[in-house]
């Protein structure tokens, strides 16, 4: 064995032996964890409006609380029951804007009062078109309320959810 072989073989040797070494070790194991623990991008906002439809006279037990009922049909859209509205006529209006970004949605509820000599509307309906058959992370918003419902769904028909806006 040369001199230059050996003294190769001692530098080379002797770095694994150095703290230096497995701190820089360390940092590049720990920059590659973070770099796979990272979530994936998500995509662009995808905004729907759908308009909504106002009942004075709905069927089945009128709710004293707001509540939101959101249910999967069996044509793949999604209706969203509105209870218990507050300061809204049959003349207002209902409508609802639907944000998706990946999995999650934000839900935005917007009322138009109407007239005040006309019947109050009790609930309102929406039917949205734009889910696909999985599971998403939904915030429904009423602004003109300030209520918010949280929930998760599993997009497929028959399932059901109603959570009260708190």
């Amino acid at each position: 064995m040369s001199f230059y072989d050996y003294l190769y073989t001692m530098i080379t040797a002797g770095i694994f032996q150095t703290v230096e070494f497995y701190v820089f070790l360390s940092v590049i194991a720990a920059a590659i964890v973070a770099a796979c623990a990272m979530p994936a991008r998500k995509g662009a906002v995808r905004t729907f409006l759908y308009a909504g439809n106002l009942d004075c006279n709905p069927a089945g037990a009128v709710h004293a609380e707001p509540e939101i009922t959101v249910s999967c049909n069996s044509d793949g859209s999604v209706t969203f029951l509105r209870t218990a509205l507050e300061g809204v006529t049959e003349s207002g209006a209902y409508s609802i804007a639907v944000k998706i970004s990946g999995f999650d949605v934000t839900v935005e509820e917007r009322l138009t009062p109407g007239y005040s000599g006309d019947p109050v509307a009790k609930s309102a309906t929406a039917v949205a078109d734009c889910f696909g058959q999985e599971r998403y992370h939904i915030l429904y918003r009423s602004e003109a309320t300030g209520r918010n419902a949280a929930l998760s769904l599993n997009m497929r028909p028959g399932n059901s959810l109603t959570r009260k806006l708190l």
